[in-house]
């Protein structure tokens, strides 16, 4: 690149400014197949900013490409560019009108969160996209997203109001309905050649565009040259009388031209957006569903033309593949209730409106006017839970058949594929006899209402003979398409995966004439170029491809897939779900807002570091392997990408086999040993706590303690309990039979009145609890990827679990999540060949509130002066990440958060669940001293606020519990209050203590 460029973008740019490898590694993909390394990385702070990049890479030929958040699947946030990363701080919604139904946003926008604030006002943003909680407005536009409700709402091109844009010379403009009359007459300028070109295509090409242009309205193939007219070969279905209040509405004929309408599916080929002003709708007051089951996926897809004569507002189609994917796992299963039978194919068909009768007459006749055997109706969904049970089935589809610890994996170069609708049954067989042919299988699904289904065929692309298949499924898949007079691209975009359809698509004029718009808009190709109109062919650039190579180090733990740590390293598709701002994953990215730090990033980076092992790159790989160690240091392993992403890429896994081989050849940290081995430092300390606490108090022994281990002098260190041996249950009380009791280092020497809550509780349940004798499972050895001394600790546990009669029905409970679900989870990683025996134990490892729910517990009567039964005191419960990650057990019970929010529940507590996701504390993560203030910014991304503004802690306002010891500790560090363990509460009932 150029280095004067570079000069002058430093001397003008105040964001940052990145052109080291591990930079480019992040930014070469997205969510597609392809990898493209880019020229650098710009992140904009400002407006200012924005068009500062843009104006010195017109003066120095410089091409540039503006990118979201990377979740588009065509390859069209990738490239040799300098990507203009928009999402880090160009995210501000700048105005939200309820009386225009309008809004005005910057590209950094996340949907989700637009949609959040126009809740209020009872609007929401009409197209809806699976990638809502991730996705840009800037990607949206960009893309011309839609999604379930397209038959309602059209595309996002029929949405966008207006846009101030940046164009290819550095100059502004705005895109509007008066774009075209205003700047016809104007002098020459990059704006006024746009606009005469609209009007050369305007009245030239209409008659060419009404001839060549797919007859499915779902078309996002190319530019919006249709919108120029106006005119639409066809329309949603559901379409609103009034537009929604539009005036440039491409389904009338009456309609304005609106100059905006071609940025949308533009990819940032024709200007780079600063702001848009967008359409809102209003939120349907009620919904319900209906589920019909098809003998096979062909016929469900016959009966759509007949159910969309009802109005609905969503038809989507769900083949056996995912139902019975469903019914393997059992965090789904018990969502299941739905189904029965073995259906090829169901169909959920959606009515919204804001009567709940009109839905329910709607559903009905959906029922009675079934042809025989077609569409027999299973279930129909009213209550809000029943409805999302079945949409939670419909969206894990896909990521179940993705988390298939195998090579061959779903592949998204044909899913984005629309015909008409009355053709989708003769789509469907055909694509079915296409796979066939081609000896492999794929997920056919989604939205059937508009003719548009996901197809993935499951191929191996890092074998030559699946790089073959995908080229010729796609040469076969399109000849189909056109035929049925549909479209390549219909909510996904072009870039590099449709892109060399656009011509055979439209034909040579039609073509033409979108180049002309191309070259009118930016004549030195520097927006995104090689996408859309001159995209390389789609089998080229693939991530992985024939000739890919890669080779993991020689892994300390098991990993269940078939190619070992590489297959884990690899096991990201780069969807990027970890970049959304709720949940729990990731909270390092939330806070930081970096890609580096979500766990797609870190998984890129772990990936080119196996793969530059084979390459010869070897000069880079330091510098590679310091930034790899510099993300994963930041990753808290909260556990909530395992639970939470669609791929189930594990990345604290990941992270403890990377430190153990990194600290192969470098210096550990001092506090490594301290926290790795806290157990062990505590036993010896606790004895002698009064003078240990003491000189743990004292200044200058506090800052020397900090200085020299590295740790934080902003929080105080914990005070020890005196206590000396093992504490067992001495009640003998085995009515009803006995436990093994897992003790943890915190509720042992810091805060013994949990654990003895824990053996009051199960003593007063009528079970003898045994204490295995070591302390913990060895969580905080292997979160320090101590992997060899966690290996010795499990094996010592195992051992002291067998010989107090374990692993013959006996079941292991505690208290602190990390050490419980340590042991449920990690220890066939670390000892794989005594799998057998480990999961006959971990069948039966439960914390202790998971534990109760199980043995429909009896408690001996409670004291009277505060018994089960009483008026419900007031709890905020903030849970431990690991329970957030914890999915439904094997015997649909609960567990995790939900098993202790209702063992409060059980005890008379009114339960204020704290959706807030990590409180930022992670183990000993906000001990150390540069991670302190990242994790104090973690805190108050929510869990620290909502306690400060509940005005939580006195009895009027309710208590606050939190079942991890670490969280404890956070809330009163950053809020002041005083967090007490779920079970410390339940025993106070039990025992008619009153201390909260």
């Amino acid at each position: 690149m150029n280095p004067d460029f570079i000069h002058e973008l430093k001397r003008r740019f105040t964001g940052d400014l990145r052109f080291d490898a591990a930079s480019k590694i992040l930014y070469s993909t997205d969510a597609s197949m392809y990898q493209i390394e880019p020229l650098g990385v710009a992140i904009p702070k400002t407006q200012e900013d924005l068009q500062s990049a843009i104006e010195l890479a017109a003066k120095y030929k410089i091409p540039i490409l503006p990118r979201g958040s990377g979740s588009s699947l065509g390859g069209q946030a990738i490239g040799e560019a300098l990507i203009l990363d928009c999402s880090r701080y160009l995210d501000s919604i700048i105005e939200i009108n309820p009386e225009t139904h309008s809004a005005i946003v910057e590209p950094g926008v996340i949907l989700a969160s637009l949609n959040l604030r126009a809740a209020k006002h009872g609007l929401m943003f009409g197209p809806d996209p699976a990638s809502a909680e991730r996705a840009t407005m800037g990607g949206v536009i960009g893309n011309n997203a839609t999604g379930a409700h397209s038959i309602l709402y059209g595309m996002s091109a029929d949405h966008l109001i207006e846009a101030d844009v940046i164009l290819s010379d550095g100059s502004l403009a705005k895109f509007d309905e008066s774009a075209l009359r205003v700047h016809s007459t104007e002098t020459e300028s990059r704006l006024s050649n746009i606009v005469a070109c609209a009007l050369e295509i305007r009245n030239k090409y209409a008659d060419a565009i009404r001839r060549s242009y797919p007859k499915s309205w779902r078309n996002s193939a190319g530019y919006r040259l249709n919108y120029l007219l106006p005119w639409s070969p066809s329309m949603p279905p559901q379409w609103d009388a009034n537009d929604y209040g539009l005036s440039g509405a491409v389904y009338r004929p009456q309609s304005a031209i609106n100059l905006a309408s071609l940025l949308a599916g533009s990819e940032g080929t024709l200007a780079v957006m600063q702001r848009a002003r967008v359409n809102l709708v209003r939120k349907p007051k009620y919904t319900i569903l209906g589920v019909l089951a098809y003998e096979s996926i062909a016929s469900a897809c016959d009966d759509v033309p007949r159910l969309l004569e009802f109005s609905p507002s969503a038809v989507e189609l769900i083949p056996r593949m995912i139902l019975q994917f469903a019914r393997s796992v059992p965090a789904y299963a018990r969502q299941m209730g739905w189904i029965a039978g073995n259906p090829a194919a169901v169909l959920v068909i959606e009515f919204s409106s804001d009567q709940t009768s009109a839905l329910k007459a709607s559903v009905e006749h959906c029922r009675n006017e079934a042809p025989r055997g077609l569409g027999v109706m299973l279930t129909v969904a009213e209550s809000a839970e029943d409805q999302t049970r079945v949409w939670n089935v419909r969206k894990m589809g896909l990521g179940i058949l993705d988390s298939r610890p195998q090579a061959a994996r779903p592949a998204a170069f044909i899913e984005d594929c629309a015909v008409p609708v009355e053709r989708l049954g003769e789509f469907v067989r055909e694509i079915e006899r296409i796979l066939d042919a081609h000896k492999t299988e794929g997920g056919i699904y989604a939205h059937a209402s508009a003719g548009c289904l996901h197809i993935r065929p499951i191929l191996n692309l890092q074998r030559s003979a699946g790089v073959r298949a995908l080229r010729s499924i796609g040469d076969e898949v399109f000849t189909l398409v056109m035929r049925l007079g549909g479209s390549m691209s219909s909510e996904h975009g072009d870039g590099i995966v449709a892109g060399e359809w656009i011509e055979k698509t439209y034909g040579a004029e039609v073509t033409e004439a979108m180049r002309m718009l191309k070259h009118a808009a930016d004549p030195y190709n520097l927006l995104n170029p090689k996408k859309m109109l001159d995209a390389p062919p789609m089998d080229s650039h693939l991530r992985y491809g024939g000739n890919y190579q890669a080779q993991a180090w020689t892994a300390a733990l098991h990993f269940e897939h078939e190619r070992g740590l590489t297959g884990a390293i690899e096991h990201c598709n780069g969807q990027g779900v970890c970049r959304k701002n709720t949940g729990v994953m990731c909270p390092s990215f939330q806070a930081t807002r970096d890609e580096a730090n979500s766990t797609r990033g870190r998984a890129n980076l772990l990936r080119a570091l196996i793969r530059t092992r084979t390459g010869n790159r070897e000069s880079g790989r330091a510098e590679l392997e310091s930034a790899t160690y510099s993300a994963l240091d930041l990753c808290l392993a909260c556990k909530g990408c395992a639970s939470e992403c669609p791929s189930g890429v594990d990345m604290p896994k990941l992270k403890y086999e990377f430190m153990n081989e990194y600290y192969k050849t470098h210096r550990r940290p001092l506090r490594d040993y301290l926290f790795g081995y806290f157990h062990v430092a505590a036993k010896w300390l606790s004895p002698v706590a009064p003078v240990a606490n003491l000189f743990m108090k004292m200044d200058w022994s506090y800052k020397l303690i900090a200085r020299s281990m590295g740790i934080t002098d902003k929080r105080e260190f914990p005070i020890f309990a005196r206590r000396t041996g093992n504490k067992s249950n001495k009640t003998g009380n085995a009515e009803r039979g006995t436990v093994l009791f897992l003790s943890d280092v915190f509720s042992r020497y810091i805060e013994p009145e949990v654990e003895q809550a824990a053996l009051d509780i199960l003593n007063a349940a009528g079970y003898e609890a045994k204490v295995i004798p070591i302390v913990g499972a060895g969580a905080s050895l292997l979160s320090k990827g101590f992997i060899d001394a966690a290996r010795k600790h499990a094996e010592k546990v195992l051992a002291e679990i067998k010989a107090l009669g374990g692993g013959a029905g006996l079941s292991v409970v505690g208290c602190e999540p990390s050490e419980v679900y340590c042991l449920k989870h990690e220890y066939v990683g670390l000892l794989p060949e005594r799998c057998t025996e480990i999961e006959s134990i971990t069948k039966k490892v439960w914390l202790v509130d998971e534990f109760l729910l199980r043995i429909g517990v009896s408690l001996h009567q409670p004291s009277p002066k505060k018994g089960v039964g009483a008026a419900r005191e007031k709890i905020t419960f903030q849970p431990h990440c690991h329970q957030r990650a914890e999915g439904l057990a094997d015997d649909g019970l609960p567990s995790g958060t939900s098993a202790t929010v209702e063992m409060l529940q059980m005890f008379g507590f009114d339960v204020h669940l704290i959706e807030a996701g990590c409180c930022g504390m992670a183990g000993s993560f906000g001990y150390d001293a540069e991670h302190y203030e990242l994790s104090m910014q973690i805190g108050e991304l929510g869990v620290l606020p909502k306690i400060r503004e509940l005005g939580l802690g006195n009895r009027e306002a309710g208590a606050v519990a939190s079942s991890g010891a670490a969280c404890r500790m956070q809330i009163e560090h950053g809020a002041g209050i005083k967090a007490q363990h779920p079970l410390v509460l339940v025993r106070d009932v039990l025992l008619g203590n009153d201390k909260t």
